[in-house]
């Protein structure tokens, strides 16, 4: 998982591998404030852009999930504070329903060693494969966001697919 914000980017962007830096720009370069929601080619299907309103739920109304294929990057535009509860992979997790062949998603109930990141607006989170992540959840939830999801497909950073 990685962390950070566009303030910042200029100054840490060469850490970044390409392809998260490419995802970083197109949220630099569009006008996101004004984008409708909906998907928007990137790179193909191996990476796009999905722009959000979701409102937020309390961390108990959301199960956590991890997506096998693609890597999240989670951007927030504006509407308030997001928090995301995150945790890692492990096989004490109990999955609840398994998607990752058809729609590249497993759920959780339960997840060990969960912790809170707050997003403020011009924050972004990335998530990799072994990420679990609790997205669109707020302190009392019922707060409108606007958010944008970049699936990036890991093979575009070598990693390796299954």
């Amino acid at each position: 998982m990685i962390w950070g914000d566009l303030e910042h980017w200029e100054e840490e962007k060469h850490a970044y591998h390409p392809a998260l830096q490419k995802a970083i720009q197109y949220l630099i370069e569009t006008d996101l404030d004004n984008a409708e929601v909906g998907t928007y080619p990137i790179q193909g299907d191996d990476m796009y852009a999905m722009v959000q309103a979701p409102v937020t739920v309390i961390r108990a109304e959301r199960k956590s999930e991890h997506h096998a294929k693609y890597i999240d990057v989670q951007y927030l535009i504006g509407g308030g504070e997001e928090l995301q509860v995150v945790g890692r992979q492990s096989r004490g997790n109990r999955s609840v329903e398994n998607e990752l062949e058809s729609k590249d998603y497993e759920l959780y109930d339960e997840v060990a060693g969960e912790n809170e990141i707050a997003l403020t607006p011009g924050m972004f989170v990335v998530y990799f494969p072994n990420d679990l992540h609790r997205p669109v959840c707020g302190r009392l939830g019922g707060i409108k966001l606007k958010k944008v999801v970049i699936k990036i497909n890991k093979s575009l950073l070598g990693l390796q697919q299954g």
